[in-house]
């Protein structure tokens, strides 16, 4: 069972807006504290709600690719594959997105505001993850379509989903479909 604003017969500012009035209930019960509707939108979603001011704040994510070891360090990378010193990067940072706002509509005006004709990239668009950490990245590697990109999810209609602004990773620079297990030989 999916939730009502996944249905696409539903506008997409009141689906907008009720996944914010969802995520704000939940905020407003555990204040001071960054909220996400469910451990898929992690990364690109939360709302703190600030229980001195009475006002809500929503974070996105936003990917940060670093390429010398010291911009690696700066991204506080603390986990290395097989003790490693990793030289190149693709993280995640969470970053306020909207003003404080006293309602759930305040908080989806601000929103709209800023994700509006930003470029974003998907990180569920199929199942299995696409990111690795490791020295060994060549230019041909999807990593560098993300870096400053939003990071989105396809469960919340919170971005604009014109093909200009979304980042495909399973594509290549022709436009060809990549294959199923495109650059599995990395895994090692």
């Amino acid at each position: 069972m999916h939730p009502i604003y996944e249905e696409s017969r539903i506008p997409i500012q009141i689906r907008r807006l009720m996944v914010f009035d969802e995520i704000c209930k939940l905020a407003k019960e555990q204040p001071d504290e960054i909220i996400h509707l469910s451990p898929y939108t992690q990364l690109s979603l939360g709302v703190m709600y600030l229980k001195d001011f009475k006002k809500f704040i929503a974070f996105g994510g936003v990917f940060e690719y670093a390429e010398t070891q010291e911009e690696v360090i700066e991204q506080r990378i603390k986990v290395f594959p097989n003790d490693e010193p990793v030289r190149r990067a693709l993280t995640v940072n969470l970053k306020q997105f909207t003003k404080p706002a006293r309602t759930s509509l305040q908080l989806v005006w601000h929103w709209n505001n800023y994700v509006k004709n930003r470029m974003h990239a998907y990180v569920d668009y199929r199942e299995e993850h696409f990111f690795k950490i490791n020295d060994e990245i060549d230019w041909e590697y999807p990593p560098h379509k993300f870096h400053d990109r939003l990071v989105a999810t396809a469960r919340l209609p919170l971005w604009d989903d014109r093909d200009e602004l979304i980042a495909d990773v399973y594509r290549d620079k022709k436009g060809q479909p990549r294959a199923e297990r495109y650059n599995e030989k990395r895994l090692i």
